[in-house]
């Protein structure tokens, strides 16, 4: 009897996740196939949950709204923060990943938008925030 993915299963996976323009964010192929436990959320929960009775070598296309993968966009994630809170000031560009670490120790990742002459405005909305994800899901082997 073929097996087919069910809640708690350890499934190895070829996977393509694409915008909708068709440029690949991620790609995990068979030298480096994604592992997860189905059900666990350690993916998106909603990927995991429509993995469900998929069979091995079954290949299926799974379209996740903004809210499924990476959150909408949210305005109120963009900061004005002092430049004090950057250890290298000269490399604060425009469009470059930051990671900022507050004085009580939370770490935070951004983009910078924009640079000024005493602070930065800092996007921390994950870069894939508001937008539709499409994966591509191949089920290599199941257990």
């Amino acid at each position: 009897m073929m097996k087919v993915v069910k809640s708690g299963d350890r499934v190895k996976l070829l996977c393509e996740a694409k915008l909708e323009d068709g440029e690949v964010c991620y790609r995990w192929d068979k030298e480096n196939p994604l592992e997860l436990v189905v059900g666990e959320g350690s993916f998106f929960p909603a990927a995991e949950e429509k993995m469900i009775n998929m069979k091995e070598g079954e290949t299926k296309t799974i379209t996740l709204e903004p809210d499924e993968a990476f959150g909408f966009y949210m305005e109120e994630l963009v900061l004005e923060v002092p430049k004090d809170l950057f250890r290298e000031k000269a490399n604060l560009r425009e469009g470059t990943r930051v990671r900022i670490t507050t004085p009580s120790g939370r770490v935070f990742f951004g983009t910078i938008k924009e640079v000024k002459k005493d602070s930065v405005i800092l996007d921390l909305n994950h870069p894939l925030a508001g937008k539709r994800i499409i994966l591509t899901i191949t089920v290599i082997s199941i257990g």
